[in-house]
């Protein structure tokens, strides 16, 4: 196995009577950055989960920076910090106090919790009980339990799907931070502006199959979703000299309502298509392009537009 690949999934096969969760499921993450794993209810996204966290039994082979989960559970284990979307803890214990509960459990030194609550920015209410806190609070002291052994590999379930704009906000920055230390982050979520603020590859899956893994930006060209323009161009008697600067420039579907010209575009000719309207004496006085999400790539996929 190559020591860029620190997770390894092999013809991973999950079966519940005769429906299959998981049907010959291979797939590898590449050490670092941040991959989402997404697809509709039932593709099997929290069965994987399962699969990789040791809680459930399969057939086929995963490998956690090179420790086989089902041979070798201890350490593949300690390979992996675990957020669900859930917070699990006690709420009558204190925040210093269930670090250290946690953290006694794995041996791990007390200047190592002061650290993560300084990390997570709880130090100040390290002496609160944790019912006190805030759900985002809660979500960030779960996130300092995942890290208390420092492992190479962080799994988020839904990780901010029961924050406010704001603690989302805070939560995705934690993780940036600890993708510059080098950690590699999977998450799984709903919420498509999660992966479109911070993961850079997606694994799709769909009936228990991988079928997609790709950057963010070459799965939009795979797909061959192209970013919409609008050109607002008062001067009606310019419509023919519009038309054709856009058609150079390399726009396609153009349509005209009104003083708004429509159109889809590579977003790499924005500047010349602005060029060219400009040469043929076109006065633009506003535009705005609306760019691909993953929203718009998930319903093509799902929907069997694409294979």
């Amino acid at each position: 196995m190559s020591t860029n690949i620190i997770v390894d999934a092999v013809n991973v096969t999950k079966q519940y009577g005769d429906f299959k969760a998981l049907e010959d499921l291979s797939l590898q993450v590449e050490r670092g950055g941040v991959w989402a794993l997404l697809g509709p209810n039932g593709a099997g996204k929290t069965t994987f989960l399962k699969c990789l966290l040791g809680l459930k039994q399969f057939d086929g082979q995963i490998k956690i920076d090179g420790y086989d989960i089902q041979k070798d559970p201890k350490k593949a284990k300690y390979q992996i910090g675990y957020v669900p979307q859930h917070p699990t803890l006690y709420n009558d214990m204190t925040v210093q106090e269930s670090l250290r509960y946690f953290g006694d459990m794995r041996d791990v030194k007390r200047s190592r919790l002061r650290e993560l609550l300084e990390f997570v920015g709880l130090e100040l209410w390290a002496r609160q009980p944790v019912g006190a806190l805030s759900g985002g609070m809660q979500q960030r002291l779960m996130l300092a339990v995942a890290l208390l052994s420092d492992p190479p590999v962080l799994l988020l379930d839904e990780p901010t799907a029961n924050l406010d704009v704001n603690r989302q906000v805070e939560f995705r920055n934690l993780i940036s931070l600890l993708v510059k230390e080098g950690k590699t982050v999977v998450l799984t979520t709903h919420l498509l502006g999660d992966v479109d603020h911070i993961a850079e590859k997606i694994m799709l899956l769909n009936k228990g199959k991988l079928v997609v893994k790709s950057s963010v930006a070459d799965l939009f060209k795979q797909l061959d979703l192209t970013s919409q323009m609008f050109v607002e161009i008062p001067d009606n008697s310019k419509e023919q000299d519009a038309i054709s600067a856009l058609e150079k420039a390399g726009a396609n579907d153009i349509q005209v309502k009104g003083n708004w010209y429509e159109m889809r575009i590579d977003p790499s000719k924005k500047v010349s298509i602005l060029n060219n309207l400009r040469e043929k004496s076109c006065e633009i006085t506003d535009f705005k392009i609306e760019e691909p999400n993953l929203e718009d790539a998930f319903k093509k996929i799902t929907s069997g537009e694409e294979n």
